[in-house]
């Protein structure tokens, strides 16, 4: 489910002016008249994919908030294709309230819409190795928990907008066993059975799992779902033939150091979702600059 982030965006922009003190702003202040009205525009300087769009609500409030008002007006829905020398957003209003909001909204905007654009490239990858296995079912392509504090619902919602689906968003929003919870409690069957005893009658269990020895024993313990972490490629299809004689039919989930050079190898008939953490933690900003109108 896609995240609400009406408080988030207002939250990240507010912060961000906070830390900018933007009432202090001695260049805005020297250079640009009480009261000045401008136009400006947001052009990209790079192609890619489209995140923030609903940003635009909240930077308007702030504006009339801190007594500059502004508006904003945002050309291309979350998803779409971001063509470059073409505008992304334009403002009009208080010359000091567009300076002020700037920074932020172009940071949020830039480092985001490469989220999304990582998602996009490395499902069209996907695609193209599935038709060529001739698979019916692409596995869903999933970011990790590897976000920045306070930024995670947005960059989740980046990633759907890319094409992507979200993992667990949170601790509560999903059971995954992990090497640290197998060695607290002494197995992988003891950490499935003391989960169950406690969770939510609907969360499914996934169980992390570094060889086939634990496969095995995640799909004895009645795991719903397993996780296989830095398995290279052939040690995947091992795995997927063992699920195979043993009539798993959990979700089976690929993970651990994939990237846009081997995803391809990772697109297998039984792989049910591959996770990646870099489509968050470490983008490549997409170039997009601010420039008043003449």
């Amino acid at each position: 489910m896609k995240p609400r982030l009406d408080t988030q965006w207002w939250s990240l922009i507010t912060r961000a002016l906070e830390e900018d003190a933007w009432e202090m702003d001695w260049t805005a202040l020297g250079s640009v008249r009480e009261g000045q009205a401008k136009r400006a525009e947001i052009v990209a300087k790079a192609d890619g994919v489209f995140y923030g769009a609903d940003m635009a609500g909240a930077a308007e409030y702030i504006s009339e908030e801190i007594g500059y008002p502004i508006e904003m007006k945002v050309l291309l829905k979350d998803g779409d294709l971001i063509k470059k020398g073409k505008p992304v957003v334009k403002f009009k209003g208080s010359a000091r309230g567009i300076l002020t909001i700037e920074r932020p909204c172009l940071n949020l905007m830039s480092y985001l819409s490469g989220m999304a654009t990582r998602t996009r490239d490395c499902l069209e990858i996907m695609r193209f190795a599935a038709k060529q296995r001739k698979m019916k079912t692409l596995p869903r392509l999933t970011p990790t928990r590897k976000t920045l504090p306070h930024y995670r619902d947005v960059a989740v919602s980046a990633v759907i907008a890319g094409g992507g689906h979200p993992h667990r968003t949170s601790l509560s929003g999903g059971i995954l066993i992990k090497e640290n919870h197998i060695r607290s409690a002494g197995s992988i069957t003891k950490a499935v059975d003391g989960i169950r005893n406690i969770a939510p009658h609907g969360l499914k269990i996934e169980v992390e799992v570094t060889h086939l020895t634990e496969a095995r024993e995640a799909i004895r313990s009645g795991a719903d779902a397993i996780m296989l972490d830095n398995f290279s490629p052939d040690e995947v299809k091992k795995a997927l033939e063992l699920f195979q004689s043993q009539a798993f039919t959990g979700a089976v989930e690929v993970s651990g150091g994939i990237h846009e050079g081997t995803i391809a190898d990772y697109v297998l008939p039984g792989v049910t979702l591959i996770s990646m953490g870099s489509l968050t933690h470490s983008v490549k900003a997409v170039d997009l600059s601010l420039l008043f109108d003449p």
